[in-house]
């Protein structure tokens, strides 16, 4: 929807307004009450349009949706498309710390402004002379940015509709871009990013400092100057994304960087050179310790599992398999224990009886290294009791193991 007939436009402009608010408040409490969505919708033709009723569920549908995101997401405005690809909150924050001070700041490919409202609440000398612009080349989108960043009080930051190509870059010290990777089809190679990966390189300058978002498994780029640093940032269990920093905010210049936001926006990373990254991977213990160790996603996302275990001096349980075990010399927030209470041969009668026998009725269950099957023939088991445990389906020096962690008793 890169621009809007008459009629929609009016309907969304309708929707920005302050008429449209006691309607979505209202259906907001609704679907919070679990008023079914059929009688909500004939509630509001009642009094207006069946597009605009259908657009105020949507919209609050969306906005349910987007509380995992959003701290404000009961006032904010979204599509479809940009919710899913919007930057959490969380995250937007940690990247903006980096844009501090800078006093001119562009988000191009901006969507509804997760990364934008970050930006525009950075840290300067001067907040009420710094230029935060966002750019986004939808036209409903772009309005629903604009809205949002009126929503939070950022009164010098707005946004404009443009495409890449027709949008002026040079004047900005810093740039945020997110390109499109779901032209098409989706994908994660930079040549069919819109704007591409070379396109980008070619209209910024070495003297900007620049951040261009990128799926967690987009591959290096040819365009990628080699002291700019790739960092894979997430929260939770989840790897949410790739940036490559560039220009005077690369912290660690051809490095890569793993790094875990927590709920208190406090953020732990782990950095490795090029050169740290080409060391020979750790050779797996002849037996195994107390406890096992998972490594964040972004950690495996970004390639960091044998320098961080080295780092720690931890070391694989087998081959390529990206547990580790042995003692940590340090703590990191960047693996996460498992402590080993019971270690079998992978046998699902073996396992079943010992489930049984310590009454372990709900297990989680994890693999590396073993089949799918296994995995699915595990979670099949049938078991009782009112005990939980974590099953890790593995393999150590060629055994497959079934290892039973961190039990919890009732």
């Amino acid at each position: 929807m890169q621009g809007m007939d008459s009629t929609v436009r009016d309907d969304y402009l309708w929707l920005l307004s302050e008429s449209a608010q006691p309607l979505l408040n209202q259906a907001g409490e609704d679907f919070r009450d679990k008023v079914n969505a059929l009688t909500i919708n004939k509630r509001l033709r009642k009094t207006i349009s069946p597009t605009r009723a259908a657009i105020v569920i949507e919209q609050v549908m969306l906005r349910l949706r987007a509380k995992a995101k959003f701290a404000h997401a009961g006032e904010l405005f979204f599509t479809r498309k940009s919710l899913e690809q919007a930057t959490s909150e969380r995250i937007a924050r940690h990247k903006a710390s980096r844009f501090a001070n800078l006093s001119s700041v562009a988000d191009i490919c901006c969507g509804i402004g997760g990364d934008l409202m970050a930006l525009a609440g950075r840290e300067t000398s001067n907040p009420s002379s710094a230029e935060t612009v966002g750019v986004d080349m939808d036209e409903l989108t772009a309005m629903f940015a604009n809205k949002n960043l009126e929503v939070l009080g950022f009164e010098h930051a707005a946004v404009t509709q443009a495409t890449f190509e027709d949008f002026s870059l040079e004047r900005f010290e810093g740039l945020h871009i997110d390109p499109d990777r779901r032209v098409k089809n989706r994908t994660v190679r930079g040549d069919f990013f819109q704007p591409a990966l070379t396109e980008i390189r070619q209209r910024t300058s070495q003297e900007q400092s620049l951040a261009i978002k990128v799926a967690p498994a987009t591959p290096p780029h040819r365009s990628t100057p080699a002291d700019a640093e790739t960092q894979w940032i997430g929260d939770n269990r989840e790897c949410k994304e790739q940036v490559i920093w560039s220009g005077p905010i690369t912290n660690n210049p051809g490095c890569r960087t793993a790094t875990y936001v927590n709920s208190q926006n406090m953020a732990f990373h782990f950095t490795a050179t090029a050169k740290e990254l080409a060391r020979s991977r750790p050779k797996p213990p002849e037996n195994l310790g107390a406890a096992v160790y998972e490594p964040h996603p972004t950690v495996l996302a970004a390639g960091l599992v044998n320098p961080l275990a080295r780092k720690l001096g931890l070391r694989p349980v087998d081959g390529q398999i990206d547990y580790l075990t042995g003692v940590p010399a340090e703590k990191c927030k960047l693996i996460r224990k498992f402590r080993i209470d019971v270690e079998l041969k992978l046998n699902l009668k073996l396992l079943s009886s010992e489930l049984r026998r310590r009454k372990i009725g709900h297990i989680v269950v994890k693999k590396r290294g073993v089949d799918q099957a296994i995995f699915n023939n595990i979670k099949a088991l049938k078991i009782a009791g009112e005990n939980t445990a974590t099953i890790i389906a593995t393999r150590h020096n060629g055994r497959r193991l079934a290892l039973i962690t961190n039990i919890e008793r009732k």
